[in-house]
């Protein structure tokens, strides 16, 4: 197995990264590796597999001119109408969830006609893969959360016209003789498919084939070998600010930490001083010169300790 950080010419593109996740699932030629990958997902969630989808455009223009334009890794609808927006990000953003709660609401209004809508717009899901984690709850270790409306007395009754699914691609820990699920597969090939020079045995099947001949380094235009390598140095970019962000907050934490210590010891110093000119019998005015500590302050020391 190769490292995370070496170059896949004889090996396989990271398929986190925009570019090979879009390669590999949102071209119609190799829709079925889309179809195959929501019915993973949302399984639970859909009245019946998908057996078609038609992908649609990614941009989705604002609705006024204030608004700004959005543009997803994949947008695609099924045969009973039912509307998907796929996207992969590695960059970590602390309110996500409300950002594609955001985009979600985008893509309902994108789809409503002038003069004839009347809000009956059919279901939509989001299927986000994350490469980094999102808080979802104390003690949530899942790796797919799903989060939809529910009425908060009686959360039996739930709402399914919007619905919001998650994959915590970093809470994901099988090895690959661990995964016994297709899902579990998946997951692993997304993860781990740019760390290997071969195709694993133990992912077979046309799907994996196809998979991993798409994100083959080798079968990449010298245009998409730039723009993923353009990809790959964002992803650094972000990975560096991110470590550079958590020594910053660990060093001023320190810093402010020794500034209270010392404050607080100064302040026990000028108290003990107090103290023992106070005991001495020294004018109260006097005292509060020397220490500064207030003259309220002084008095109320105890001095029988």
């Amino acid at each position: 197995m190769e490292t995370k950080d070496q170059a896949p010419q004889e090996g396989y593109a990271d398929l986190t990264l925009d570019l090979p996740f879009k390669k590999a699932f949102a071209t119609e030629e190799d829709k079925d590796l889309l179809i195959a990958l929501l019915n993973a997902f949302l399984e639970k969630k859909l009245k019946q597999p998908i057996t078609d989808v038609v992908i649609k455009n990614p941009y989705v223009k604002g609705q006024a001119m204030h608004n700004r334009d959005s543009i997803f890794d994949i947008r695609c609808q099924d045969t009973q109408g039912n509307r998907f927006i796929v996207e992969v990000q590695i960059g970590r953003q602390v309110h996500f969830i409300k950002r594609t709660l955001f985009y979600i609401c985008m893509a309902i209004a994108n789809n409503g006609v002038k003069g004839e809508w009347d809000f009956d717009y059919p279901p939509v899901y989001t299927l986000s893969f994350l490469d980094f984690d999102l808080d979802f709850g104390k003690d949530n270790e899942d790796v797919v959360q799903y989060l939809s409306l529910s009425n908060e007395e009686h959360p039996e009754i739930r709402y399914n016209f919007i619905n919001l699914v998650f994959v915590r691609l970093t809470k994901f820990s099988k090895s690959l003789d661990e995964c016994e699920t297709f899902r579990d597969r998946l997951i692993f090939a997304l993860r781990h498919a740019h760390e290997f020079k071969e195709r694993p045995e133990q992912l077979s099947g046309s799907l994996f084939e196809r998979l991993f001949s798409i994100a083959k380094f080798t079968n990449f235009t010298p245009e998409e070998q730039s723009e993923y390598w353009s990809n790959m140095m964002n992803k650094y970019d972000q990975q560096a600010a991110l470590i550079c962000a958590k020594k910053e907050g660990r060093e001023e934490g320190i810093a402010i930490g020794d500034e209270r210590g010392e404050a607080r010891g100064m302040e026990k110093k000028a108290l003990q001083t107090a103290i023992k000119m106070k005991v001495k019998g020294l004018n109260i005015a006097l005292i509060a010169e020397v220490t500064g500590l207030s003259e309220k302050e002084i008095e109320g020391l105890d001095t029988c300790g």
